[in-house]
């Protein structure tokens, strides 16, 4: 085939620079995979500022560029160099595999069950393979279940798998997008329904629209300008927030940007009752004041950061906790009773807030109790003797 397409060339002149057929083959292989490499290494380096969406990015670039080599090389190689090719591309994504895997595991502050080297081989010979499969139908009718696969090898909770990733949000979202702002119509001064419907259709095109999709609805989305460099919407159902979802989507919105790019938004000003959950979340993300401004009548601030290449978020506060402090039993628990690892050890996040308000009330009860009468174990008599004491010595 070489030989055919460079005519003149001697054949012994290929042996002057390879070794044999086997390091020209890698040679054309590593060309050939040059542009896949770069592909794959900007979705790495894009995750560390995104995690929530680094491991379905790059699932999603495989199957694309899978798929578009099917359409132009299937009939035309030979079975043996399509299996070349295929061992080849699961070599090349382990290591990037091995990024995402510890990108991730970092972010959400869960170890994976097993080594990260171990979850990366696992996702790059079972995942890896069944995408680049011949048969791609059967990864197809699988793909849900393979995603619960993934949720279960990175240690993620599979119940809430769908409030893990935002995703672009398309024209059938916007009946859900619509009834989360009726839901949360007082928040919205000025806004108007029959204008903004159409509006929303429009940025979707755009890409400048991200949601999340559970249940049949949109529990939570985002709108951003690509023009103006700001955040024009964010809002998370009542029964939806304190998981992450908001801070996920400004993470996602800004990682379209480049880095240092100023990024703003435009929120209550301080001290208005309405707008204090609001500001504290920007303000942990690095927002900082720029502007008073009045919309709609109503007055309102500017906020910008500039946007860093890691996330998008605050440095985050480590609690070091016990068994005896946290249902999920590790440590490192960022959010008490509410991380990740807790919800996966029961059936909804509201058993787990329960379970850690009763913990959190018996171990306030147990200082009430010590503070008026003593440690449990001693008699009524003792711990009068013993306060008796210490009023003896103070004097």
């Amino acid at each position: 085939m070489l030989s055919a397409q460079f005519g003149a060339v001697q054949i012994g002149l290929f042996y002057y620079y390879f070794q044999g057929k086997e390091e020209i083959f890698d040679r054309v292989l590593d060309r050939f995979f040059a542009g896949y490499q770069e592909a794959s290494a900007r979705i790495v380096d894009r995750g560390r500022r995104n995690p929530c969406r680094v491991m379905e990015e790059f699932f999603i670039c495989m199957e694309r560029e899978t798929a578009a080599f099917r359409e132009k090389y299937a009939g035309k190689m030979h079975r043996t160099v399509r299996w070349a090719i295929r061992e080849h591309t699961l070599t090349l994504i382990e290591p990037y595999l091995r990024q995402i895997v510890e990108i991730q595991s970092a972010y959400y502050g869960v170890p994976t069950p097993i080594a990260p080297e171990a979850a990366a081989f696992y996702l790059t010979h079972g995942v890896g393979s069944a995408i680049l499969h011949e048969d791609s139908e059967q990864y197809l009718q699988n793909h849900t279940q393979i995603k619960r696969g993934i949720s279960l090898l990175m240690g993620m909770p599979m119940d809430e798998q769908a409030l893990g990733i935002p995703y672009p949000a398309a024209a059938e979202d916007i009946p859900g997008w619509m009834e989360l702002i009726r839901s949360l119509r007082q928040y919205f001064p000025g806004l108007n329904e029959a204008e903004y419907e159409p509006q929303l259709a429009e940025r979707m095109q755009r890409g400048e629209a991200w949601a999340f999709r559970h249940n049949g609805g949109i529990p939570a989305a985002i709108l951003y300008s690509q023009a103006r460099r700001e955040l024009d919407f964010l809002a998370v159902s009542p029964n939806y927030r304190r998981r992450g979802l908001a801070q996920k989507l400004v993470e996602t919105a800004a990682a379209q940007f480049p880095v240092g790019t100023t990024l703003s938004v435009v929120t209550y000003r301080a001290g208005d009752p309405l707008g204090a959950a609001a500001r504290a979340f920007y303000d942990a993300l690095g927002f900082a004041p720029v502007e008073q401004l009045t919309l709609f009548d109503y007055p309102c601030q500017r906020l910008s950061v500039t946007l860093p290449e890691g996330p998008l978020t605050a440095v985050r506060k480590s609690i070091t906790m016990n068994s005896e402090h946290c249902p999920c039993r590790r440590i490192n628990c960022e959010r008490h009773g509410n991380c990740a690892v807790c919800r996966s050890h029961h059936e909804t996040s509201k058993k787990v807030s329960v379970a850690c308000d009763r913990i959190k009330a018996g171990e306030e009860r147990k200082k009430s109790e010590e503070h008026l009468h003593g440690p449990r174990g001693k008699s009524r008599k003792q711990n009068m003797s013993v306060c008796a004491s210490a009023q003896q010595k103070e004097k």
